[in-house]
């Protein structure tokens, strides 16, 4: 059986490379990005999964959710950010699996990954 595909598009560097290495130990196959453009790049083939920071350098992590539900892709999101997730009622409206408030916990992150 193929290992579960992940894409982690954050900026942070720590952070990013901290979400590789816990997927990668967990055996999933992990893709990252700091960008909403190498985010979109990344999206074929579609990842299993998506761990989203909505505040990126060249944009909003919006660009990459809406991409993916507009295309109908099977990737489950989870959106990482600082801000409460009551505040962004336009991220609610395009159904992401979970919210990972940051500082992510690691728990809360693998149970929303299903892990």
């Amino acid at each position: 059986m193929d290992a579960h595909r992940m894409l982690v598009v954050e900026d942070d560097r720590t952070t990013r490379d901290l979400l590789r290495a816990i997927f990668t130990r967990k055996g999933w196959k992990v893709a990252v990005a700091a960008t909403v453009a190498d985010g979109l790049a990344k999206l074929d083939p579609a990842p299993d999964f998506l761990i989203l920071d909505i505040n990126l350098p060249d944009g909003e992590g919006t660009d990459i959710l809406r991409q993916i539900r507009e295309a109908r892709l099977p990737t489950r999101v989870a959106v990482a950010t600082a801000l409460n997730p009551d505040s962004l009622p336009a991220v609610r409206r395009m159904s992401p699996e979970a919210f990972l408030q940051k500082p992510i916990d690691v728990t809360e992150m693998c149970r929303a990954c299903g892990v």
